[in-house]
């Protein structure tokens, strides 16, 4: 109480230390959950099959989705898709849609909201409905006609909006759905193609742990089916989200190392002190040992004091490192951030550590003090 200056400044030391720590952990946590989340959004357990420059005569067809239905094993569900371009008139400008034609198992192996109305069905694919959902900016887009009846005309055809979709996370234009997008019944889209195969093949495997198998499977049943092998191209999301997680924890790591650099000076900074404050009491300390004070109880004393500094300067850190995260929620719900209790844990530990380990030099100094000397020493 006497030195309150110099220990608010020495505890100050801690609480920046202890706050890196906290936020680091929240951070990296909350961060590398962010990254995982956007691309398990755009499906972990997905495979895509595309065609690579093929003729005609091996291109992916629908032979080929029957065939991996039921003869590849540990598949959810797979979802043909087939691309169409038509032309419509807006606003006196002419914009290229892109008609995705498809089947119901596609809301899922791509992970399609549905922001209105409702998706496709098995008796739109079976009886040819002229339905389709549109994009949120074509939505916009068609909505600012006056003459707008909740119908779209492509190839001459009227098609019924029955709903509006978007996907649930920025796959960065690695898609076939663009700002203007419809999706109708591939049983109808078809018949706008010159021939009958497929653009794309999405398959959903049960399990991301067999997404590899799938995809090798997958392929070796096309190649079978095929002529050529290297028309084909299937691609899994399993390596870049191992990819990901990888750089996420290799970043956390360095900022916890750098955090802990910072913590190793706070108690370099909380060592000094306690040896000023032992050499300050050195006749205090040798009045104690000549009435009979034992070591461990001067021990303890100095061993407390260098605890309630690192801990006192922790605790607040803590609750900074807790509340400055804690607060993005309150601005913003498009980041999720996790405060978990390891990084409580974590730094209530490590402060308690530091204030052992470098208050134990001065304790260790103070206990073992000639009371002779000590009550000697000016």
């Amino acid at each position: 109480m006497r030195n309150w200056g110099r220990a608010v400044l020495t505890s100050l030391s801690m609480v920046v230390g202890t706050a890196s720590l906290v936020l680091v952990v929240v951070v990296g946590i909350s961060g590398r959950a962010y990254t995982l989340e956007q691309i398990r959004g755009v499906g972990t357990n997905l495979v895509s099959i595309s065609n690579e420059g093929a003729p005609q005569a091996e291109r992916i067809n629908f032979d080929d989705l029957d065939a991996i239905r039921t003869e590849i094993p540990g598949i959810q569900s797979a979802a043909a898709v087939v691309v169409a371009q038509p032309s419509l008139t807006m606003d006196g400008l002419t914009h290229r849609v892109t008609l995705i034609g498809t089947s119901p198992e596609y809301q899922t192996v791509r992970n399609i909201q549905v922001v209105r109305g409702y998706f496709l069905d098995e008796n739109d694919l079976k009886f040819r409905n002229k339905v389709c959902l549109v994009t949120e900016p074509f939505d916009e887009k068609l909505r600012r006609d006056p003459f707008y009846d909740g119908h779209v005309t492509l190839f001459g055809i009227r098609f019924k909006v029955i709903g509006v979709f978007r996907e649930r996370v920025n796959t960065f234009g690695q898609t076939e759905v663009v700002d203007f997008s419809a999706i109708a019944p591939v049983s109808v889209v078809r018949f706008f193609k010159s021939n009958d195969t497929i653009d794309f093949l999405y398959v959903s495997a049960k399990a991301m742990a067999i997404v590899p198998q799938v995809s090798a499977a997958v392929k070796s049943l096309l190649v079978s089916r095929h002529r050529n092998q290297s028309f084909y191209r299937v691609d899994n999301l399993a390596a870049i989200l191992d990819a990901a997680d990888k750089i996420s924890l290799g970043l956390t790591l360095v900022l916890l190392v750098i955090a802990a650099i910072s913590l190793v000076s706070s108690g370099i900074s909380i060592m000094n002190v306690m040896l000023i404050t032992v050499t300050e009491r050195t006749r205090e300390i040798g009045i104690k040992k000549a009435m009979g004070a034992l070591r461990r109880v001067l021990l303890t004393e100095f061993l407390v004091e260098a605890l309630i500094l690192s801990c006192g300067g922790g605790m607040v850190g803590i609750l900074l490192g807790v509340a400055a995260p804690f607060s993005v929620r309150f601005f913003t719900t498009a980041v999720q951030i996790e405060i978990p209790v390891a990084a409580v844990a974590l730094g209530f530990g490590v402060t308690l550590l530091v204030g052992l380990t470098f208050g134990m030099l001065p304790a260790l100094r103070a206990s073992r003090m000639n009371p002779v000397e000590a009550l000697r020493y000016e």
